[in-house]
């Protein structure tokens, strides 16, 4: 356990080490942990820390295209380093190692109160949280410079706090409100936690199917902390839709739209195998084979069914998980899988369920070394798998550190340094990275750009881009060049830049941009 929060830390830490220049750019504290996304959410971090409020585009371009709490966090540590850029990456970097630190701490908690009838809770728990935290799969989206890090941290909290007391037990009108409280700032982290918020209503209500007497007091307490929660929340909610007409923010709109119906489900049993296996990632080149969908579904499925034998050998703060849990991932699965896009960020959606499936995984870990224990003459297994475990986990941490060195957007950040003046307009599908560091950049795919999004959903991309912003240069991956395909960008653009080693593109305007400014 020991070595497993040792390999955890120095995992996180080790690139934080290295530095990083922010005029190149280049090191590691820039380029290992965060992604192209997590720099959108530290750029409207440090705008909020200048005085520009939630904004791209060096604070000329209001957005809403983000998760709230965590940018403000952002903002603060920004605040305290001036608008440092690479001291403000520095403070997200430290404040998602504490809470991927106290996400373990309450692992260990939360096994105590779940199974705290059998022998050995705590060192499960202690074994669970110490699998996550060195974890090659759960390690990079706790320290992507997003809210899943933090979100982890507060689903585990709320599982903590929903079983603090004997399941029967009706809660106090004190407690009450303060689990809403809870419940409204998981919201505030991703405004996907109204599915936990639905999971711990349903679940409190649960026990009155066996004591009919008990439902309308459990109700009128699933009202109270739910309608707290919905308090909480509201100010967000209300932002969203009198400054920008929606509830859900443009990047969430942004994303759907590049899905169809039960596009992800294949893509779920993929992440939902890796979290429950918790020490070995499944290669992403054989993700999308049939064959390993096939075996990361009987994962999955073997995992429920196990479940489901076991269910009369369940104790009641057990039920309690399992139930809650249980119907926060089928909430996620339902959501993510039959409706939204982006399916290659499920396994960002999925980290906050990962906690809880690496305590699945430590419960069959203990019984697995009980069995073993059992059969003396199958003792020597256990040290070799512990040392297969640790030998697995630092070779694949070895080689995300080895790959670490540069950022898969940097070679368009250095071009756009070199050849670009800072007070000229730079545009792109991903501007998250570049964004960051450049102050005029114009986001076209519309995840924190709502006219970009608007012009999305009316095929008129191109002239949003061509006579409604002052961009003189587009700049992205290689693929930037397919926008010459519309005549319209091929009449005002032409290519400079097509270098497929490099994987970058470049259009440059032939004239002088349109007069009408940023919209």
């Amino acid at each position: 356990m020991v070595t497993l929060f040792l390999i955890g830390l120095a995992v996180r830490v080790a690139p934080l080490l290295e530095g990083g220049d922010v005029a190149i750019p280049e090191g590691r504290l820039l380029s290992q942990w965060p992604t192209e996304d997590g720099y959108f959410m530290l750029a409207m971090g440090r705008n909020v820390a200048l005085g520009h409020g939630l904004s791209v585009s060096g604070g000329e371009m209001p957005t809403n295209g983000t998760q709230p709490l965590t940018t403000f966090v952002w903002a603060l540590g920004f605040s305290l380093v001036g608008g440092d850029r690479l001291l403000g990456v520095l403070l997200a970097q430290v404040l998602q190692i504490l809470a991927a630190l106290g996400t373990a701490w309450l692992m260990v908690k939360l096994a105590e109160r779940a199974l705290g009838e059998r022998e050995g809770a705590r060192e499960t728990g202690l074994l669970a949280a110490g699998f996550w935290f060195a974890s090659p799969v759960a390690i990079p989206h706790t320290m992507n410079c997003l809210e899943t890090g933090f979100y982890a941290l507060l689903a585990v909290g709320v599982a903590v706090a929903f079983l603090a007391r004997p399941r029967a037990e009706l809660w106090s009108w004190r407690r009450t409100l303060g689990f809403g409280v809870l419940l409204g700032a998981c919201f505030w982290v991703r405004n996907d936690g109204a599915f936990l918020i639905a999971a711990a209503c349903l679940t409190y209500l649960a026990p009155a199917l066996d004591d009919r007497a008990s439902f309308r007091p459990r109700l009128a307490r699933v009202l109270a902390f739910g309608a707290t929660s919905v308090l909480v929340a509201s100010p967000w909610l209300i932002f969203n839709v009198v400054e920008f007409g929606h509830l859900m923010p443009v990047s969430g709109r942004a994303e759907a739209l590049t899905g169809e119906f039960g596009g992800n489900l294949v893509g779920i049993p993929i992440v939902l195998a890796e979290y429950l296996m918790t020490v070995l990632p499944i290669p992403h080149a054989l993700s999308g084979a049939w064959w390993m969908i096939a075996m990361a579904t009987l994962v999955v499925v073997l995992a429920v069914g196990v479940l489901i034998a076991r269910r009369e050998h369940w104790t009641p703060r057990e039920k309690q998980l399992l139930l809650l849990v249980g119907l926060y991932v089928l909430a996620l699965v339902a959501f993510y899988g039959l409706y939204f896009g982006a399916a290659w960020f499920l396994p960002r959606y999925f980290l906050p369920a990962s906690p809880f499936l690496a305590l699945f995984f430590a419960v069959g870990v203990r019984w697995a070394h009980g069995f073993v224990q059992e059969r003396g003459a199958l003792g020597h297994l256990v040290p070799v798998a512990a040392a297969a475990a640790v030998a697995v986990m630092g070779f694949l941490h070895l080689r995300q550190y080895r790959n670490g060195a540069d950022h898969m957007h940097f070679q368009v950040v250095r071009w756009v340094n070199e050849n670009v003046p800072a007070e000229t307009w730079v545009g792109a599908i991903q501007t998250g990275t570049l964004g960051f560091f450049h102050d005029r950049t114009i986001n076209l795919d519309g995840k924190v750009n709502i006219a970009a999004y608007e012009a999305l959903l009316a095929d008129r991309q191109a002239v949003y881009v061509a006579d409604e912003t002052p961009i003189v240069y587009l700049a992205d991956w290689v693929g930037m060049r397919d926008w010459l395909t519309m005549p319209l960008i091929a009449e005002r653009f032409e290519l400079i830049v097509e270098d497929e080693d490099a994987n970058l593109g470049v259009l440059r305007r032939r004239g002088p941009p349109p007069r009408s400014g940023l919209r």
